[in-house]
């Protein structure tokens, strides 16, 4: 009779060892540093959903977890093996126990991920499509083809010489699977936020729509991305010049037009490109911006600074200024001065 006892008791206890080990093993993992990384948070991106079964080997060959059993462990223990983690760009943070990190993932599952889309100035759609394309799920090509829809264009008022006038460079909140809907209203909305009474108000002053504001700013911009603080005079000559009925003689408009910007020295030869972006040859301002101005460029347009200059030559040192002048028989012997410079610092 006693060894009946004994074998039953002997056979409960493994009962109750084996039904109790896989909660003593989640006991032994849950609390431990499962985190690989050193810094205080990381960002991975999750570029298509992943099963939390093959969640534990994809974090362990992205250096994200030490254990992976540990980590698959906790998972099958909560019963989320079957479930998804949708794509996204998320963040993990250093301070997560193994129970933590299981547990925070699950309910950043079906969440749209917020991230930052930064974007500066860029010389062209292809550009700030690609700058762009860093942030988001959608590809460039998928915005490139948006960008130059016309139906989009006339949507939200532009042409497809206008239409990167509508994007502000700033950094901005959005979902990371944003769509190109979503995207264009996401736009405009702070497009319309940046074009505040104040704004509109001294473009109307100038006589000129927001468009053209940015098409001046970015011919500002190419001129002087450096010095900032002399951009606001640089507006203050070419809004002389559009008054004066002056052709506008923009350097930059001219290697807009020869598709290189990387020309250091513009030659004859060069200002007689046939291009409606010549403002050698055309007057007024081109049809579209050459690049994509910074915000501070356009409140530097709308704040221009009021002068009697009509012509600027770069100072011939490194300096990043610019030499101005109100008469043409100054300029020219500026330009010669400048001109000497470049041939002995071997410009060509």
């Amino acid at each position: 009779m006693k060894k009946v006892i004994l074998a039953s008791l002997v056979i409960i206890f493994l009962v109750l060892v084996f039904l109790g080990y896989p909660y003593f093993r989640v006991y032994q993992v849950k609390d431990m540093d499962n985190i690989a990384f050193e810094s205080k948070s990381k960002n991975i991106n999750i570029e298509s959903p992943i099963l939390f079964s093959d969640l534990g080997t994809f974090l362990k060959n992205k250096t994200i977890i030490k254990d992976k059993e540990a980590f698959d462990l906790i998972v099958k223990f909560k019963n989320y093996d079957t479930i998804s983690l949708n794509e996204g760009m998320i963040t993990l943070k250093k301070e997560w126990t193994n129970n933590q990190l299981v547990n925070q993932l699950y309910l950043m599952r079906n969440q749209r991920r917020i991230v930052n889309l930064t974007f500066g100035s860029v010389r062209n759609i292809e550009g700030l499509a690609g700058k762009m394309a860093e942030s988001i799920a959608l590809d460039s090509i998928t915005l490139i083809e948006a960008f130059n829809n016309e139906a989009i264009h006339q949507k939200y008022g532009f042409n497809s010489n206008t239409f990167i006038s509508l994007f502000i460079p700033d950094t901005y909140e959005v979902y990371y699977n944003i769509t190109v809907d979503e995207l264009m209203v996401k736009m405009a909305k702070e497009y319309k936020k940046f074009w505040n009474t104040e704004r509109l108000a001294k473009a109307k002053e100038l006589n000129m729509s927001q468009s053209e504001i940015t098409i001046l700013a970015s011919i500002v911009y190419e001129e002087q991305k450096v010095k900032f603080d002399e951009q606001a005079k640089i507006a203050g000559l070419y809004i002389n010049r559009l008054k004066n009925s002056w052709l506008l003689q923009a350097d930059p408009t001219v290697k807009f037009a020869l598709g290189d910007p990387s020309i250091k020295r513009l030659l004859y030869k060069h200002l007689e490109v046939d291009s409606p972006y010549n403002t050698y040859r055309n007057a007024g301002l081109p049809p579209g911006p050459i690049a994509l101005p910074e915000p501070r460029t356009i409140d530097a347009v709308l704040n221009y600074e009021k002068h009697d200059y009509f012509y600027m030559c770069a100072k011939p040192e490194y300096s990043g200024y610019h030499n101005f002048s109100k008469t043409l028989n100054q300029h020219n012997a500026y330009a010669k001065e400048y001109q000497r410079w470049l041939t002995k610092e071997g410009i060509r």
